[in-house]
């Protein structure tokens, strides 16, 4: 099959729309003007039947004894003067007189009648065969004296004439047709060409995206919906790159989790295989390969939770429980962490049981793992403050807040994005891999919840996360 680009399309969709137009405008404006033509010379051989009409009434009277061949004289002239062929009847349809040539037409009574009882008359046709050609005649009665009807004149003009009138005129008015049609032709490859122009740009830079160069944008001059489609794809780019970069950024992590403990492992199992490591040392070792291994357990679980929360397959089975009693168990649980680095913790309560509707091991998740992040970027002797409460939206709030060195006002907006990492030097969060924040928020959009990241740089950083309150009938 031919592909046709979208300029050839418009360009050909535009133009076939105006030479459509302009057919159906030359049609209608041609008919229009046989029409206007023909009205014009019905009049015009109504006007010369009239005069001839008006001199014969005059030269009658004047000149009573008037001949037929003087008559015959003053016909020709009016019939030479205005090119048309002009016939004068008696009441009876006899021919008193007709333009040269036609003085012997018979002329039927049922073209005649109507004239002789003072009616006008008109015909399109050869008067039932007295013309050889399609002619336009009209009558009109010769009154005398008391109104009383002594004749009619009969004028004709061939209907091809008024024809060729027509395409005369036709003709000349195809010229400046032509020239605008021209020009139009020229105006619509012009804005056909703009038009697809910054299209086939777009086209240009998704092929050069798809073909892996993520760094192609596109610059538009134009400020309508295009430039808005133009603005639309260098934002998906950016996100295209910011997420490879997220990408390579989560392989090498990965890579560094994954490759750290497997050495590990591998060492001393091997130390302790070949004798190296003493057996009286062993447990220690192995204490160590057993952390190690559940370090590459939390991995794998983080992995396989971003695979069912992307492929909607995570399960949310809420039940009705007390947040605040979670909230004290898990601090049981860090405490060992919150003690080592001597952190000063202030827990807030606004009611000594919050009870709230979700699932309850997703949020015990969610709880773990941002107090987790607290512990691990407060610096020795700093603090941690925990609250819980209600809001004005009636939701339950969850805020933990801990000092330290903060989050930058431009990786904020980041922090809940899959593969993320504000501490790229890895100094503080040694064993993350960016997936953790990126989940919470992904647990709390599937109960229906919102979570948010507040910083001030070298001092504090709070996240607040919402819940549904239970009621009673749950």
């Amino acid at each position: 099959m031919i592909k046709k680009s979208i300029f050839s399309q418009l360009f050909i969709m535009t133009l076939s729309s105006i030479l459509l137009s302009f057919l159906v405008l030359g049609c209608l404006l041609y008919n229009l003007m046989g029409s206007y033509l023909t009205e014009q010379k019905a009049d015009d051989l109504s006007y010369v039947a009239e005069n001839m009409a008006s001199y014969t009434v005059t030269l009658a009277r004047r000149n009573p004894g008037f001949t037929k061949e003087d008559y015959q004289i003053s016909v020709d002239a009016l019939s030479r003067s205005t090119d048309t062929m002009i016939m004068v009847l008696s009441p009876d349809g006899t021919v008193i007189a007709a333009s040269t040539g036609h003085q012997s037409i018979v002329l039927p009574r049922e073209f005649y009648a109507d004239v002789m009882n003072g009616s006008r008359f008109r015909h399109f046709g050869t008067l039932g065969g007295v013309f050889n050609i399609p002619t336009l005649t009209v009558g009109v009665p010769i009154r005398f004296g008391d109104n009383a009807i002594v004749g009619g004149v009969f004028a004709s003009l061939p209907i091809p004439e008024i024809h060729q009138l027509r395409s005369d005129i036709f003709r000349v008015m195809i010229m400046p047709f032509t020239v605008i049609m021209l020009v139009l032709l020229v105006i619509i490859y012009g804005v056909s060409r703009r038009l697809t122009k910054p299209l086939k740009t777009l086209k240009d830079a998704a092929k050069a995206i798809a073909d892996g160069h993520l760094e192609q944008r596109v610059s538009l001059d134009v400020t309508n919906e295009i430039g808005e489609l133009g603005d639309s794809f260098n934002k998906m780019a950016d996100a295209l790159q910011q997420q490879d970069v997220q990408r390579s950024d989560f392989i090498a992590n990965i890579s560094h989790d994954l490759r750290t403990p497997m050495t590990t492992i591998t060492g001393f199992v091997e130390g302790i295989l070949d004798g190296t490591i003493p057996p009286e040392s062993q447990k220690n070792y192995l204490s160590i390969v057993l952390d190690e291994t559940k370090r590459l357990s939390r991995l794998v679980t983080d992995l396989l939770d971003i695979s069912k929360l992307e492929q909607g397959r995570f399960q949310i089975e809420k039940r009705n429980f007390d947040i605040n009693e979670m909230i004290r168990l898990t601090i049981i649980k860090l405490e060992k962490r919150i003690m080592s680095k001597n952190i000063h913790l202030t827990v807030t309560f606004e009611t000594e049981n919050q009870r709230v509707w979700a699932d309850k091991d997703a949020i015990q998740r969610v709880l773990t793992n941002l107090m987790d992040n607290a512990i691990k970027f407060t610096d020795e002797n700093g603090f941690i403050d925990i609250a819980s409460g209600t809001s004005d939206r009636n939701k339950v709030f969850v805020s933990i807040q801990n000092s330290g060195i903060g989050i930058e006002p431009e990786n904020l907006a980041h922090v809940f994005e899959r593969f993320y990492k504000s501490d790229k030097s890895r100094g503080l969060d040694k064993n993350g891999t960016g997936l953790g924040l990126f989940i919470v928020k992904n647990i709390l959009t599937a109960h229906d919840e919102t979570i948010w990241a507040e910083s001030q740089p070298d001092a504090f950083t709070r996240f607040t996360f919402t819940l549904t309150p239970a009621q009673d009938e749950h």
